[in-house]
């Protein structure tokens, strides 16, 4: 028998790609972190909604250490803090917060200086599902066998390449923390879809190498949603692994 609020089935993968020395993805799912890992299998966990539950991936910058301790400190918090969220307002003093936490540890240590991480991820609760994001890495959510971007990209927006490719790039216009110029402004919205709803969350790692519809047919195609997000992992690792890859695969019911 569910709680009130339901339950949300999580799906996590975090690793350090094929060519990156370290990891600095960090991820949160209620109040379990992952931070500096190597995981080739994917984690499931279930989570009851009976109080606000946070879920998101954290794409850490800076190099060195300092973009690990940047996306490992955003998710720290958000565990921390997710259970007293209820809306858009609270979402975004969290995140703005933490941004300030973020540059005043720079301030401190300087070796740490340009220190950040993107945020990406829902806060579920009795009131709805929420999305949020700072940053490049991208909430989905999965409409049947169709996932379509909720999250807002904080990089410049860039032409197609001739052969139909998606156009990257590394340089994204804002982050929590980070040295960019000016105030530091998150997406949040209310996602409006009927429950049951489900979410995938992804770093750069993976959305800039694999595209959406490609996607679609891996999640489509895998007989459960461990084996669709070790699918995910491994395109994107067969396309170069530039990047540190992580993924969430969240269902709500």
């Amino acid at each position: 028998m569910g709680v009130a609020g339901g339950e949300v089935i999580v799906t996590a993968l975090t690793h350090r790609g094929a060519i990156r020395p370290a990891n600095e993805d960090s991820v949160v799912m209620g109040a379990l972190t992952v931070a500096s890992a190597n995981m080739t299998s994917p984690v499931r966990c279930v989570l009851p909604v009976s109080e606000p539950v946070i879920l998101a991936v954290a794409d850490g910058i800076g190099g060195q250490a300092a973009g690990e301790i940047a996306s490992e400190h955003a998710v720290h918090r958000m565990a921390e803090m997710g259970p007293r969220l209820n809306g858009p307002e609270e979402i975004a003093q969290l995140l703005s917060n933490i941004d300030e936490e973020i540059k005043d540890h720079a301030l401190q240590h300087t070796e740490f200086s340009g220190m950040g991480t993107t945020v990406a991820g829902v806060l579920l609760n009795s009131d709805g599902n929420f999305w949020f994001n700072v940053g490049d890495s991208r909430t989905y959510r999965l409409e049947g066998r169709h996932l379509r971007q909720l999250s807002e990209d904080d990089s410049p927006a860039l032409p197609p390449s001739e052969d139909g490719r998606p156009v990257t790039t590394n340089f994204i216009t804002q982050s929590l923390g980070g040295s960019s110029g000016g105030s530091m402004v998150p997406h949040v919205g209310r996602d409006e879809a009927a429950d049951p709803s489900a979410w995938l969350m992804c770093s750069d790692g993976l959305s800039d190498l694999v595209l959406p519809e490609e996607m679609e047919r891996m999640i489509a195609e895998a007989g459960s949603d461990e084996a669709a997000v070790h699918a995910l992992w491994q395109a994107a690792m067969e396309a170069g692994g530039k990047d540190n890859i992580s993924i969430l695969l969240a269902r709500r019911r």
